[in-house]
């Protein structure tokens, strides 16, 4: 029940093709790059998006145990989306996640549902 956007929809054609660049970048340098998308992340941790409001949002990754630049006074949704995917990579680090996709191209990593 997630939605997804299409990667060749108008702007989402050039953050896809922005991406791509990025990552090639980051495993020039030796890291390991995974996909994720802060909304669905948020659907399957149980937590709202940032459509509901930064205060919501906020408060609730602070609840899943978020700390540091997340008590700034002027956190941007766009940062706290940034949260959300950097506890993404975490649970990937952690192996509490799902692969979903096309293993020949890049998967798309988001958390274990809640049960």
């Amino acid at each position: 029940g997630i939605k997804f956007f299409p990667l060749t929809l108008g702007p989402m054609r050039s953050l896809t093709l922005r991406g791509l660049k990025l990552k090639s970048s980051i495993e020039k340098k030796g890291f390991k790059v995974i996909e994720t998308y802060p909304g669905a992340a948020q659907d399957l941790l149980g937590i709202p998006r940032k459509k509901a409001g930064i205060e919501p949002l906020r408060n609730a990754l602070i609840k899943l145990g978020i700390k540091g630049d997340i008590n700034k006074k002027e956190i941007s949704d766009h940062e706290l989306d940034a949260i959300t995917c950097a506890l993404v990579g975490k649970m990937y680090l952690e192996g509490e996640y799902l692969a979903l996709g096309d293993p020949k191209e890049i998967l798309m990593i988001l958390p274990k549902p809640k049960k």
